[in-house]
């Protein structure tokens, strides 16, 4: 692979080669630690009777971006495994990391944002 090829279109348009070895236990690994770290900010928010209001809209917050983000990234690997002609684009892979990265932003916002008098 050359570093060119994120130059190209095509690359990012053409169905990706299925991962294998080191690879494919990475990427499942990877994302079903969002989906575990997801539920835990879940079931901490719920445990967590002291704290405020705010800290458990955060809480919430980032366990729904967990999950959702962590169920997405399964789903697009599943696609890209079963060489899915469409959904196994490396451009959803991009368009992941956007979405994750702007929603990652907006909860950090909010968390700085209330939390500052």
């Amino acid at each position: 692979m050359s570093i060119k090829n994120i130059l190209v279109p095509s690359y990012w348009f053409y169905q990706p080669f299925i991962a294998i070895g080191f690879a494919k236990w990475f990427w499942m690994v990877s994302f079903l630690v969002l989906v575990l770290l997801g539920l835990v900010a879940k079931i901490v928010r719920v445990a967590k009777k002291d704290s405020s209001g705010r800290a458990k809209e955060v809480m919430r917050r980032s366990g729904n971006l967990l999950i959702t983000m962590g169920i997405f990234g399964l789903l697009w690997f599943f696609f890209r495994q079963q060489q899915v002609a469409f959904l196994a684009w490396r451009f959803w892979f991009v368009l992941w990391i956007a979405i994750f990265a702007f929603w990652t932003y907006k909860v950090l916002a909010y968390a700085f944002k209330k939390t500052l008098p």
